[in-house]
């Protein structure tokens, strides 16, 4: 008798435990549903716009269609693939410039036949680690006016290139190549530091 009683003892046990493993497995799928539910709230989602009109203007800026504020990690400009190090502060001597006119004499000339070939004029803003680009909003990174520095531009502009590392709030990282030709952001474990 008491071996039938053990035995109704361990299917009760073994039930109880089934039910609690099921209700232990709802709750994580539920809380694994209720964080992509979430997670699609704060979402950014990062494009690069390009306008140009031959022999008037060229701009760049960076826009977050997404629904949730993209929070800067890192923002590396190169101009033939090799990196452009900025030893100033970088609000003041953005790299978008350096990237444009690598050399300080070159750039001070070409200012000076600009002017000489009409009005012109160039807005360079920087993107740092700690930038937070909003939901639904476009940050102009680089505007050249003028028919002699656009045309420059416009010849030079494939060898210039800005890749951006960017995170939800919740952690999640993306990094998005301005001449990348996957249209997507590719899906990152976390950003570089730099």
């Amino acid at each position: 008798m008491d071996e039938k009683h053990f035995r109704f003892d361990f299917v009760i046990a073994f039930c109880a435990l089934l039910i609690s493993g099921v209700a232990a497995g709802a709750s994580a799928y539920q809380t694994y549903v209720i964080r992509q539910q979430y997670s699609a709230t704060v979402w950014p989602y990062l494009n690069f716009i390009t306008s140009s009109s031959t022999d008037k203007f060229f701009s760049l800026s960076v826009n977050n269609v997404g629904i949730g504020p993209a929070l800067i990690r890192t923002a590396i400009v190169s101009r033939g693939g090799t990196p452009i190090r900025i030893q100033a502060n970088p609000a003041t001597n953005p790299a978008l410039f350096w990237a444009i006119a690598p050399d300080r004499a070159a750039a001070n000339a070409d200012e000076r036949k600009a002017h000489a070939h009409g009005t012109t004029s160039t807005t360079v803003s920087s993107i740092v680690r700690g930038d937070v680009i909003p939901a639904g909003s476009t940050l102009e990174l680089l505007r050249v006016d003028g028919r002699f520095l656009t045309r420059r531009v416009l010849a030079d502009v494939r060898r210039i290139d800005l890749q951006i590392c960017y995170c939800s709030l919740l952690g999640t990282c993306w990094t998005k190549r301005l001449w990348d030709p996957a249209v997507e952001p590719h899906l990152v474990a976390g950003c570089p530091e730099t």
